[in-house]
């Protein structure tokens, strides 16, 4: 698939920075991760963490550090990102990577105690994302979470018009990033392929999943979750 293999480029493009480049450009960032974290106290007991999507394990270090005794699982696509992960976790022996493709991967029923994804599910065509998330369901076990912290597109035309505006105008202002970086971000979401949070909701509960809900949202940054 063309567009697979142009996100696979983008994001080994950016490996080297990926991380410093994403407090910038999100501009709810500590919410937006710190909800996630929140949420996960919903589960009785993290002992296996799956991160799909995980890139340099960004969102995986979150998590580790909330459940430093915990299995997590790193699933992505991109060789650079990936290896950038490996280096962050070396030595440690509750870390594991698997270099695919998360969409068609192949995951073991009743495994996880959660799924998390960062900023990593809306590079998927809509047929895709729901596939994801019925494989999700079967992979959590019983009483386990999947929680997604994403972009969504608006449900307007209008509510998109003002998603965009305020996403190019925070990062076009942010003196933090060069004009490189910039351009390099603008290239990026042209690959993106979000869908509306109302249909991937109902995805989620299609897919086996329930009480699916959004628990933050900033503009087009969201937290949604359900249950197992």
């Amino acid at each position: 698939m063309e567009t697979l293999q142009e996100i696979q480029n983008q994001f080994n493009a950016v490996s080297e920075k990926y991380d410093r480049q994403r407090r910038f450009l999100i501009p709810c960032f500590d919410d937006f991760y710190g909800t996630a974290l929140t949420l996960s106290e919903e589960v009785k007991s993290v002992k296996n963490i799956l991160d799909v999507g995980a890139g340099t394990g960004l969102m995986s270090a979150f998590f580790h550090e909330k459940y430093p005794d915990a299995k997590i699982t790193l699933i992505d696509i991109s060789t650079a990102m990936l290896k950038k992960a490996e280096e962050r976790f070396e030595g440690n022996e509750n870390i594991s990577f698997l270099n695919a493709d998360f969409a068609t991967v192949d995951l073991s029923e009743n495994q996880y105690d959660l799924v998390v994804s960062g900023l990593a599910i809306h590079h998927l065509p809509n047929e895709l994302k729901q596939q994801l998330f019925g494989k999700i369901a079967k992979t959590l076990k019983p009483g386990g979470w999947f929680i997604n912290a994403d972009q969504i597109l608006g449900e307007t035309e209008l509510a998109e018009k003002i998603y965009t505006k305020n996403w190019k105008n925070h990062v076009e202002q942010n003196p933090n990033l060069t004009d490189e970086e910039k351009r390099s971000a603008f290239e990026r979401i042209k690959v993106d392929i979000m869908a509306p949070l109302k249909p991937q909701l109902e995805w989620l509960e299609n897919a086996g999943l329930q009480n699916a809900n959004c628990y933050y949202q900033y503009y087009n940054f969201v937290v949604f979750a359900a249950n197992k």
